[in-house]
């Protein structure tokens, strides 16, 4: 049947509603909405995209009183889901819908604040362009997490090394000229135009 998954910011303590199987929504340009988000309101929050099978996150993503939120929730013996991260914002993150309907992301970048790397937008699209990825796509490959490897794709992105890191949005000036960020681009590009490859 394969699981479920949900755009959730830990630090906001929201989600993005159910986004359905990860195959189904990965080329999808819903996931620029996760973009517009994080050059707004979300720039600098702790990001993932949650699959339901999930039960335990990535070590040093939270906090030791999220972890005892966690270990508040009841066990709901009807889905047979546990106290996970994934319970806790279904049943007390807000759902909110991304209000933000357009943004200029020429010239911009995805930067890990966390691992201190960043992505350049451009660059991805011309990369890309044959598959319309987009930096959404390098997104979605990085911050997807669940113990289960079902993503109703040919490929696993189950482990994603950059799920609950923290994440923003910036112009590219912001970071090329600043020695303490890496532009990883050209392995992200690789990465995501495979993973793309894999959903056909």
């Amino acid at each position: 049947m394969g699981q479920y998954w949900k755009i959730v910011n830990i630090d906001r303590c929201e989600h993005l509603g159910h986004w359905g199987k990860l195959g189904e929504f990965f080329e999808a340009h819903d996931s620029l909405d996760i973009i517009l988000l994080l050059a707004d309101s979300w720039a600098g929050c702790r990001i993932m995209c949650l699959g339901d099978y999930m039960i335990k996150c990535p070590p040093n993503v939270l906090t030791s009183e999220e972890l005892a939120e966690i270990e508040k929730l009841p066990e709901n013996t009807e889905t047979e889901r546990g106290k996970t991260l994934y319970s806790l914002a279904t049943e007390h993150y807000k759902h909110v819908s991304n209000r933000i309907r357009w943004g200029d992301l020429r010239g911009m970048v995805l930067r890990n604040r966390t691992k201190r790397v960043y992505v350049r937008r451009d660059e991805v699209l011309e990369a890309l362009a044959g598959r319309e990825g987009d930096i959404g796509n390098v997104l979605l490959t990085n911050i997807s997490w669940s113990d289960d490897p079902s993503c109703a794709m040919r490929l696993d992105l189950s482990r994603g090394a950059w799920a609950g890191d923290r994440l923003d949005v910036v112009p590219l000036n912001v970071v090329e000229t600043n020695e303490e960020w890496e532009d990883v681009t050209e392995d992200q590009v690789k990465l995501t135009r495979f993973a793309l490859s894999r959903n056909d």
